[in-house]
């Protein structure tokens, strides 16, 4: 028995650092992938692609949606997905890919703070001082340059709206659609918005674009955020919690950073000390927050 509780563990574990290496893979992704393609089609062929995988699942169970889901589906699919892939793909134009997922850290914090606010979540006071520590983290990187110099870049807030909307995204998803298996709902998410992505992948003149040396690997860097950042990273996360629990799954948020802090020093990007020390800063707040749930 104990041999299988450790394998148990260690296997999850394992299903976590994957993860991680997958979402904090995806900004270098975005921004390998405006090497040859705008924003806008950048996050509609994210989007697309994603859409194409999931479409035999979303045939299979499409009849377990019921008539009064479809709306919320499709809010879930532009607050969760569509819009935060654009926003990313605006942001990748002028941030590094490091900051991008220093930023994205955030989205726990603006899933509680809404969630008190507009969805009746029970509020707990020790949760305050991890939201004040997480601010001051969130403000400090987007304020932070070299050698503690202010350098603000108003780019930065294109990700900090895209947490915001991760965070009104978790939401609707647990308020509206906790009774739809993880499967069910992800796949029928993108279905609602996958023609909204094709539609931006045909006006903005995707199609006519070659797929010669200069496109390919953009190219294959947007289809990658689909079929990895997208499809097999909510899949894999939705299986973590059905493991776990939603709690355990989080801790993702922790090592998402690192990741995408380590790939952008492996691009050479620059990366200061004061980023660093703020995205800890971060962190801690949501591990306080995290902690005080228990």
């Amino acid at each position: 028995m104990k041999s299988t509780e450790t394998k148990s563990t260690l296997f999850v574990f394992l299903a976590i650092l994957l993860l991680s290496l997958i979402w904090g893979s995806s900004f270098i992704l975005v921004k390998k992938s405006l090497v040859g393609y705008s924003a806008m089609q950048v996050g509609a062929l994210r989007i697309f692609s994603a859409t194409v995988f999931f479409i035999p699942f979303f045939w299979q169970r499409r009849k377990d949606i019921a008539p009064e889901q479809w709306k919320p589906l499709l809010w879930a699919g532009l607050t969760g997905n569509m819009l935060p892939a654009l926003l990313f793909s605006l942001a990748g134009q002028h941030l590094s890919s490091a900051l991008s997922g220093m930023l994205n850290a955030f989205t726990p914090l603006f899933a509680l703070i809404i969630g008190i606010l507009f969805f009746a979540q029970k509020f707990i006071v020790k949760q305050t001082l991890g939201i004040l520590i997480g601010l001051i983290g969130c403000i400090g990187l987007l304020v932070s340059g070299k050698g503690f110099q202010i350098d603000f870049n108003v780019h930065a807030l294109w990700v900090v709206l895209a947490t915001l909307l991760y965070g009104i995204n978790m939401h609707i998803v647990k308020t509206k659609l906790s009774g739809l298996h993880p499967l069910t709902s992800t796949s029928g998410i993108f279905m609602m918005i996958g023609p909204v992505a094709l539609g931006i992948l045909g006006f903005s003149g995707f199609f006519s674009v070659p797929i010669d040396s200069e496109h390919l690997w953009p190219l294959l860097s947007g289809i990658g955020l689909g079929l990895l950042g997208s499809a097999l990273g909510m899949l894999l996360f939705n299986q973590i919690i059905k493991w776990t629990t939603a709690v355990i799954a989080s801790s993702v948020t922790y090592l998402i950073p690192i990741v995408a802090v380590g790939w952008g020093f492996f691009d050479g990007e620059a990366i200061y000390f004061s980023q660093i020390m703020f995205m800890l800063v971060l962190l801690a707040g949501i591990y306080v927050v995290n902690k005080s749930k228990i």
